[in-house]
């Protein structure tokens, strides 16, 4: 089982700024939903935790590992958020976000295939624990891919499932 858990709110997420692999830190609001994320998982039990190494999710974790401090947490750079290139750091209209995902090189942006790949490989990896419990802390868009590969869709052929996740929210899914 893997339990995914999105970081909490930061600025950009407040205001609507595209945020993409930038390394920005949680918000009041977000520091207090990731101690309340931790009260809520204090009674879980952890084998295994993957984090993306990005602040905001660095700060969750460390939340949640004040009730469990036996998670040796391992960073991946493969749950970190979609790259949106020239994109991040700005507040865009929907029109640009959807011409983004039309052609993301004009943006010096990830494909969804580059995305997919990535989140394939980290989740290939990890199958061995099928039958573990997996903490996953990483971001919003990056859940999208998960829900994709562990359905068994075809990225060139399959529409992308697209299942919005709150700041701090904790999906489980299974492998």
């Amino acid at each position: 089982m893997i339990y995914y858990v999105r970081h909490g709110e930061t600025d950009f997420n407040l205001f609507k700024v595209s945020q993409g692999q930038l390394d920005t830190s949680l918000n009041k609001t977000g520091l207090m939903q990731v101690k309340q994320l931790a009260e809520k998982l204090k009674t879980y039990e952890f084998d295994y935790v993957y984090c993306s190494p990005l602040i905001r999710c660095r700060q969750t974790l460390e939340a949640i590992q004040k009730y469990h401090k036996n998670l040796n947490p391992v960073f991946d750079a493969r749950l970190m958020e979609v790259s949106k290139g020239t994109l991040e750091g700005q507040k865009n209209s929907q029109a640009v976000y959807d011409d983004f995902f039309k052609d993301p090189h004009k943006y010096n942006g990830e494909t969804e295939v580059d995305v997919f790949k990535r989140v394939s490989a980290f989740l290939s990896d990890i199958e061995i624990y099928k039958n573990k419990k997996v903490l996953v802390v990483a971001h919003g868009g990056i859940l999208k891919y998960f829900q994709f590969c562990l359905a068994g869709k075809d990225i060139s052929t399959d529409e992308l499932v697209i299942t919005d996740m709150k700041n701090c929210e904790v999906s489980e899914l299974s492998f």
